[in-house]
């Protein structure tokens, strides 16, 4: 006799709790307009208080996506759209689904955008990973986690700029990109276990299928029943230059935001007030100018990082913590490539928290071995004798990187294969 007094006493309270809870989103969101309106009109501020420094910096800016961004990216960007408008992806996908499930468990069209962010770097995946995810190649979930680990420097960054251009060292690249990479791959592998059980085909149906019916998303795929290739040039080129266009734009905003807050004194203060706890952990105080610069962009923060006076292992660790944060002016990038995409960003900034204990600790094991020594020295005179050794051990980097990733998959391969001998006994 008392449920229908009890019912509408709940719905009541259903009411209340969901009332309190719209309450509490608007005033959230009220702050956040006015924190950014605060911080733009702050901005704003700053470039017509230092209208010269706002105008070089912006030069700049645009002269490091010009010189640099646009050439080493444009020619990925072609090809790699090109190549999904024609379905070599979704093949490629097919193909490597059987490896890519056992170590990540991603759709084998994740194997590509892997390839591509490990050749030409951030923020090459986002677009890719944000393109699969239209063409319904990846759950949300998996194009969360694909786009969490696959944000990589390019390795032309860590061979040429850093290496050769700020240290004079090329002997530093091999094993600086190795530390890099192989912390991406350990994110990977730590994101599988917060991963979603993967749709579609069993794991025993995939390992029975043969070439024949893998080529079938090719042809689905494909946009040449629907146009020629010309025109899928066209709207290639359309495309690519549209997003460049986009990436100029964050480099260029965030090179004036970096250089109006040096101007104004705002890293001079911060450093000022973190000296103190520098010296408590016997950090390089120059080191410090090179973080704060490498919180907003990495380009800038590695090249104060190899003037700053701090030891080799001081800045091996500082320049591969940058290298995993990437920076904010990236982490905008990235931001901006996911507009009119479902995906989520809190695992990308999480993965990136992530990853920087882990690429620190790697390179201070690096570090440990003799391959440290002998790098604290100018490499640039070529031909001696023991030019080499540098080379083979950061090689041996992202070689350990293939061997365990194989020994990964071997192992799971067998455990799959004695696990269904043990239930059909």
């Amino acid at each position: 006799m008392f449920s229908p007094a009890l019912n509408e006493i709940n719905k009541r309270n259903d009411k209340t709790k969901t009332h309190d809870k719209s309450n509490a989103q608007r005033i959230a969101h009220y702050f956040e307009c006015w924190i950014w309106i605060l911080a733009c009109l702050g901005f704003g501020i700053g470039i017509i208080h230092y209208p010269t420094v706002a105008f070089t910096a912006a030069q700049r800016g645009l002269l490091t996506w010009w010189e640099i961004v646009l050439p080493s990216l444009m020619p990925f960007f072609i090809v790699s759209e090109l190549l999904m408008g024609l379905g070599f992806v979704a093949l490629f996908g097919a193909l490597l689904e059987p490896v890519m499930r056992p170590l990540f468990n991603l759709p084998g069209s994740a194997g590509f955008v892997i390839a591509v962010s490990y050749t030409s770097g951030f923020p090459l995946c986002a677009v890719l990973t944000s393109r699969i995810r239209s063409d319904h190649l990846c759950t949300r979930n998996e194009g969360e986690r694909l786009l969490a680990f696959t944000s990589n420097a390019s390795p032309l960054f860590m061979l040429g700029a850093v290496s050769v251009g700020m240290y004079r060292n090329p002997a530093l690249g091999p094993l600086i990109a190795g530390i890099h990479y192989l912390s991406n791959l350990l994110c990977g592998i730590l994101l599988r276990f917060t991963s979603q059980p993967p749709f579609g085909l069993k794991p025993d149906e995939r390992r029975t299928q043969g070439l024949a019916p893998r080529v079938g998303p090719l042809l689905r795929a494909s946009h040449l029943e629907k146009q020629n290739f010309g025109s899928l040039l066209g709207e290639t080129i359309q495309k690519t230059s549209i997003t460049l266009l986009t990436i100029g734009g964050f480099i260029t905003i965030f090179s004036v935001l970096i250089g109006i807050m040096e101007a104004a004194g705002f890293f001079t203060t911060l450093i000022t007030a973190l000296t103190p706890l520098a010296q408590l952990f016997h950090i390089d105080a120059s080191l410090l100018r090179a973080l704060m610069y490498g919180l907003f962009e990495i380009t800038i923060g590695i090249n104060e990082t190899s003037r700053s006076s701090g030891s080799f292992v001081q800045q091996l660790l500082v320049i591969e913590a940058l290298l995993a944060w990437n920076g904010l002016a990236v982490q905008a990038q990235v931001a901006g490539m996911m507009v009119g995409s479902d995906l989520r960003l809190w695992l990308y900034m999480l993965t990136r928290c992530i990853q920087v204990p882990i690429a620190v600790l790697i390179a201070y094991l690096v570090t440990l071995l003799p391959v440290g020594d002998y790098l604290t020295h100018p490499a640039l005179a070529a031909g001696t004798a023991a030019s080499w050794f540098p080379w083979v051990s950061g090689a041996c980097v992202p070689a350990g990187i293939v061997l365990a990733l194989f020994t990964g998959y071997t192992i799971n391969k067998w455990w799959f294969r004695l696990k269904n001998i043990i239930i059909i006994r």
